[in-house]
């Protein structure tokens, strides 16, 4: 039976509590992974051989995850991985080499990218619900909690807090509040209780060959996966290694980009009113690869740090875009569209590492680097490319967020 509150929380509030909770230990990693391959003593190439391992556990768990809030219901599963994230992630400090790290990278890819799939479907749901923005904020908490955790691990690493209980107190509060907030969710566990999108002429029931109404979206949610892969597990090692900082200035790399999501995605509602949803996407592509650029082009951490404030406000509004348009895509379940864009991500974050270590290796993490930064331009040309879709280059006109609304089924679209 899980734990209830004698006053449940708004779903809305819940989602974003949780959104941060699983941020948070995604920052405690990024920010500790020059310290775990330090303890392992991982050579560069080594370390882009097994990180590539989070990404392979995500993938395999997006198919299971679909079918999870399918049959299960958002809610449970976000539970159910929620639980399981917190069990696994201490796993991560205690690998004893590399062989165990890899393994522990596939456990605790698998609880994250299922967390992700059903976290991102609640979201939709409590969307067409309450005619209300709630991607854009939940995201935007994520961030927040990739924010604290990152800051928290650099202190922490700066004082000489044994790596273990960086992690294993960290994990028992994902596990506290897991087990008190999802029951707080919408309960969509009822057989029906979720509305189908509405049906196209021919339904496409797959993930594996998404359809080609998200061809584009797929598109650039992949090259925006092997950006923020890029980031997240190499700016912290450029800093530290390369311009030769110290360890907390290291962790202010990830910590930096984290809070301009942040920044990005809580004004992301107002801007989403003004701006055409594929504006958005070109716009946040274009600015990744100018902050990639500006931060690789000089040989200090200052302008390194500045460019991945520019890269994190660029790409603050392209996942919670991408997510909200395909899961109102016409015909695709909102389980499936969320593990088909997090899979097409996630075979981007799991790209990422397999071309930046051994570019890397054979030329300079700084060339890598750049060359993601070229690769981010082709966001903008993509969206030229793509024929648009009715509503697409329109801005989003939805009234504010009110928990007491509720429209006619599906009027919440793109």
């Amino acid at each position: 039976m899980p734990i209830r509150l004698s006053r449940p929380l708004p779903p809305h509030l819940v989602l974003a509590l949780l959104f941060a909770t699983s941020g948070l230990t995604w920052g405690i990693w990024i920010a500790r992974i020059p310290g775990i391959a330090f303890q392992l003593d991982l050579a560069r190439a080594e370390l882009g051989a097994v990180l590539p391992a989070f990404s392979v556990g995500a993938l395999i768990s997006f198919p299971i995850a679909a079918a999870a809030t399918s049959r299960l219901g958002t809610r449970a599963s976000a539970r159910m991985f929620g639980i399981l994230r917190g069990l696994t992630f201490p796993l991560l400090a205690l690998a004893p080499n590399p062989i165990a790290l890899l393994a522990a990278l596939g456990v605790s890819g698998f609880m994250h990218g299922g967390l992700d799939v059903s976290l991102n479907a609640q979201g939709v749901e409590i969307e067409r619900r309450t005619y209300g923005s709630v991607l854009s904020r939940a995201h935007g908490s994520f961030s927040i909690g990739a924010l604290v955790g990152s800051l928290g691990a650099g202190f922490a690493a700066q004082a000489g807090a044994p790596l273990p209980a960086q992690f294993l107190a960290p994990a028992a509060l994902v596990l506290t509040i897991f087990a008190l907030l999802s029951p707080c969710l919408i309960d969509d566990e009822a057989p029906g209780a979720i509305s189908p999108a509405p049906v196209a002429k021919r339904r496409w029931r797959g993930v594996g060959i998404p359809p080609r109404a998200l061809w584009g979206l797929g598109a650039i949610a992949f090259i925006t996966g092997i950006a923020d892969e890029a980031i997240a597990d190499w700016s912290a090692l450029f800093i530290r290694q390369d311009l030769g900082s110290t360890p907390l200035v290291a962790s202010l790399a990830y910590a930096l980009y984290s809070l301009a999501l942040v920044i990005g995605r809580f004004s992301g509602d107002a801007v989403s009113k003004r701006f055409a949803p594929m504006l958005l996407l070109q716009a946040g592509g274009a600015m990744g690869g100018i902050g990639l650029l500006i931060g690789t082009g000089f040989n200090a951490p200052v302008p390194m740090l500045v460019g991945l404030a520019i890269v994190g406000l660029g790409f603050s509004m392209i996942y919670p875009t991408l997510y909200r348009m395909a899961g109102n895509t016409p015909g695709i379940a909102r389980g499936r569209a969320m593990a088909t864009m997090a899979t097409i991500a996630y075979l981007g974050y799991l790209a990422g590492p397999l071309i930046i270590g051994p570019l890397a290796g054979a030329t300079s993490l700084r060339f890598a680097l750049i060359s993601v930064g070229m690769g981010c331009f082709a966001i903008p040309l993509i969206g030229w490319l793509r024929k648009p879709r009715p509503l697409e280059t329109e801005a989003l006109t939805t009234p504010s967020f009110d928990p007491g609304t509720a429209p006619e089924p599906n009027a919440y679209s793109l």
